[in-house]
Formats: C-alpha cells, structure tokens, sequence
C-alpha cells in the first residue's frame, strides 16, 4: 500500500523543482522544503503559503536535520545541485560540498527521521558515451567533474539504502528543456539570439542529444512516488525520449517555428574538450518499473518554450 503523504523537496526554487513542487501540490501532498536565506522563489508565486518552508543550507548538517526531523516527511526529492559543465578552481568546494555532503546530510537526516523513499535527481552525464541508445546496465564514466560528484552522490544514496534501510532511486535525467528554464542554457539562448535577429555562437551542431521536455521529467518524478514501494532497495532509472535530435536540427527547427531568417554560423566556437557528441536513453526500464515514457513531442515542447521566452 501506499502511504506517501508527505514530501520533503530540495531544489524548488529551480527550474524543474518549482514546476514539481506545484504537480505535488496539486495532487494533494503536503510539502516541506528546504531554502537558503535569500533564495530567488519567483517560480513558485502562489505556493510559498501553501508550503512549509525551512530555512537553511542543504551543506550545513544541522539545518538539514532539524527541518527533515521537524517535518517528518514520507519521502525525500532530491533535486538541488550545484551545476557547472566546465568547472573553474573556484567551483570545486561548493560543488562537492553541495552535491556529494549535501546529499549525505539528507540521507543521515532521513535515517533518523525514517524516511520510506530517497529519489535522486541524477544525470545522463555519468555515463561513457555510446553511439547507441544507453541502458542502465552500461558503464559509467564521468564526462566532467560536475558528473563525478553525481555519481559520488548516486553511491551515497545506493550505500543508504543497502546499509540503513533508507530505499533510493535515483533518476538519471537526460537534457531537460522547457518554459522557465535558465537564460544561459542551450534552447534558451537559442530564442533569445533569434529573437534579437543574431545567430547564436555554434558549434558545427554535429552533436545529437536526446532532449526531454520539463514536465515530462516532472511525470517521471511522480511515477516514482506513485510507484512506491519497490521490490528493490535502490535502483538507477534513465529518464529520457530514445529520440535524439542533432544541434543542426534543433536549431533549424527553433528558426523555423519563430519565423526567422539568420544566416547562421556553424563552426564558429570550438568544441570543448570533453564534449558529448551523442547521447540517448534506452527508457525501456522507466516503463516497465515507472509505467512511465515522454509524452511530449520536441515540436510541441519547442513551442511552449519559445512561447516562454517570447511573452
């Protein structure tokens, strides 16, 4: 039976954990969530009296105890993370300490508090690249150290679940796009660059990703606390389309649908070093355990984004 009620979220003034934080809202569970003081929370307008809110940072033990033990919630959705794709030196101590200790310290305050279910919020970019659809099962091989401190919090999770009893899935998302997501992220920057009539600075677009729409992944983390419990203690789930789109095509779809004309200039930025020249899910495994797949196609999610930015 399920006795999810209560649901404790972290990253909820993000671009994801704000649009999940109202389909939890909305389906009725009672939220507590985790802000440090100061956060921007203009995503989540309408829901700050509808929340209990407690202040703190995710690095700090203590605060994080206090809140989850006060709380007392059924389940854990652990989405907060601290991204960058091409660190700087200065980077390193608040990436680790948030992603890798700051997971740690929920899943201690979830032992003591007895949480019934950790879900983690986890990344393709963990992955060795393939030329193929990518399973569960295939080797892990960090592509950038954001993705070495992922996975260090997937282990901490997996060791929570098989050593103190605190079941965990993590879900390892693929590229999320959709309205509200940050300025400086790929498909935004893209309408923003044409909406001022300029080419965005391109690669040659000969990457192909696997592009999975923001409220698809909120679905995904729904299923998972629908699905609760599980046969297994912890378990890994791709969340993504099976449907990767070049850079090319992406580009040349967003051109098309806001009706402009930009001569555009492919190879103008170098590659990075560490660049993911493909990557897609096999989410074979979301359906059969989640009951879950996209139901969004990257047309319709382009439109509801550019929509978004061009309001």
């Amino acid at each position: 039976m399920n006795n999810i009620k209560r649901i404790y979220i972290t990253g909820a003034t993000g671009f994801i954990g704000a649009r999940l934080l109202k389909a939890l809202l909305a389906d009725g569970y009672e939220i507590g969530t985790l802000m440090r003081d100061g956060s921007v929370s203009f995503r989540l307008t309408g829901t700050l009296g509808k929340i209990s809110i407690f202040t703190g940072d995710v690095r700090d033990s203590e605060t994080v105890s206090h809140g989850i033990g006060e709380f007392r919630p059924d389940a854990i959705l652990h989405l907060l993370t601290y991204y960058a794709i091409e660190h700087q030196p200065k980077d390193i101590g608040v990436m680790v300490d948030t992603n890798v200790k700051g997971t740690i310290n929920l899943l201690e305050a979830a032992r003591e508090s007895g949480v019934k279910l950790f879900v983690n919020a986890g990344t393709c970019a963990v992955y060795e690249q393939k030329d193929r659809p990518i399973t569960e099962e295939d080797r892990v091989s960090p592509q950038n150290l954001y993705a070495v401190t992922k996975l260090q919090a997937e282990e901490a999770v997996r060791f929570y679940a098989l050593n103190y009893g605190v079941p965990g899935i993590t879900l390892r998302l693929f590229p999320p796009y959709g309205p509200g997501d940050h300025d400086r992220r790929l498909i935004p920057y893209i309408i923003r660059s044409f909406e001022k009539g300029e080419s965005p600075a391109l690669t040659t677009g000969e990457q192909k990703w696997d592009f999975v729409y923001v409220d698809d992944i909120v679905e995904a983390f729904l299923a998972v606390v629908r699905s609760y419990p599980f046969k297994e203690p912890y378990d890994v789930i791709n969340i993504g389309t099976g449907l990767p789109y070049s850079i090319r095509e992406l580009v040349e779809k967003v051109m098309m649908m806001m009706d402009k004309n930009v001569a555009l200039s492919w190879g103008a930025v170098p590659h990075r070093k560490n660049e993911v020249w493909f990557n897609s899910a096999d989410i074979k495994k979301a359906g059969d355990i989640l009951k879950w797949s996209p139901a969004t196609r990257l047309e319709d999610g382009l439109r509801q984004t550019i929509q978004f930015f061009c309001r």
